[in-house]
This record gives C-alpha cells, sequence and structure tokens, in this order.
C-alpha cells in the first residue's frame, strides 16, 4: 500500500544478482517481533470488522502501541553500527544490506506513518471517537501490505544452500 519505490524492479533484481540474503536468524526476529506485532493490529481489526463494531479509543490506543513496536524493531535492526545493537547474537549479521534497508524501511515504515496518522486522529485526548468499519478497512489493508512485502521480500533473499 506504501507508494512503490520507482526503482522496486531493480532493487529485487539487484537482490536476485548479487545473491543478496538475510541470516534466518534475523528473519526469525523479524517474523516474531514485527509479524507478531502486525499480526496483532490485524485481528484487533478483523475481529471488530467481522462484527460490524467500531473500534473504541482505549482498543485505538493498542494499535499504536505495536506500531511503535514495531517502528523501535525496525530502528535497531536497519542499524548500521553493530555499536549498541541489542540483539549480540546477530551482531555478526549486521548491519544489512543497504538495499535491504531501503526496501525495508520504505514500505514497512509508510505503511506504519498511514496506521498511525488514521488511529492518531480517532485518539485525540480532546476529541475521541470509535474508528468507523471503512476506516478499520483501512488499516487491515495496511497491515496486509506489511505482511505481503515481507513475504516478497523473504522469497528474494531466500537461499538454498
Amino acid at each position: 500500500m506504501a507508494n512503490l519505490l520507482t526503482n522496486e524492479k531493480e532493487l529485487f533484481e539487484q537482490i536476485q544478482n548479487e545473491h543478496i540474503t538475510i541470516a534466518p536468524g534475523i528473519w526469525d526476529l523479524l517474523y516474531n517481533k514485527i509479524g507478531d506485532d502486525v499480526s496483532a493490529i490485524n485481528l484487533l481489526c478483523q475481529y471488530y470488522f467481522s462484527n460490524q463494531q467500531e473500534i473504541p479509543p482505549e482498543e485505538a490506543e493498542k494499535i499504536i502501541t505495536y506500531v511503535m513496536d514495531v517502528k523501535k524493531i525496525i530502528e535497531e535492526i536497519t542499524t548500521t553500527s553493530k555499536e549498541n545493537f541489542p540483539f549480540p547474537q546477530f551482531k555478526e549479521n549486521i548491519p544489512l544490506h543497504p538495499v535491504i534497508r531501503e526496501l525495508f524501511t520504505h514500505y514497512v515504515n509508510n505503511d506504519l506513518y498511514i496506521i498511525t496518522v488514521i488511529v492518531g486522529s480517532f485518539i485525540d485526548p480532546e476529541d475521541t471517537k470509535s474508528i468507523p468499519q471503512d476506516t478499520i478497512q483501512k488499516i487491515i489493508e495496511h497491515t496486509r501490505a506489511i505482511r505481503d512485502f515481507l513475504e516478497k521480500l523473504r522469497q528474494a533473499t531466500f537461499r538454498t544452500a
């Protein structure tokens, strides 16, 4: 759902041509940390959407918490420095290749930003209101876009021995 990078095709071709990979441990971290939070947002939205209910402000605040958790992980995992890297068991796999960082931060961060803007407009302390069905659908679309991108990137960077 994020705007396509104008050079996306070339970046994915570069991944293929240069055999750029992401270490399995890093993928586990991405799926366990990012995937879980994105899934939690999606499930929360799916619950209210399928029950044809609006998301109340206190539940919307949970979405913002999940988004902030994902942003923190992205910041940590896309660091260019091994110093102060919070996952010492993966230090040898950092920094990620610049192409991976560019794709990852562009697509995931843009969808997270849009989710934050959408949800943030409903939890304004001065004017809290529930998130309506049509807006819930938009949030779901952005969580799906993040998952779809992660899968596309995983497929592009997966190499068998």
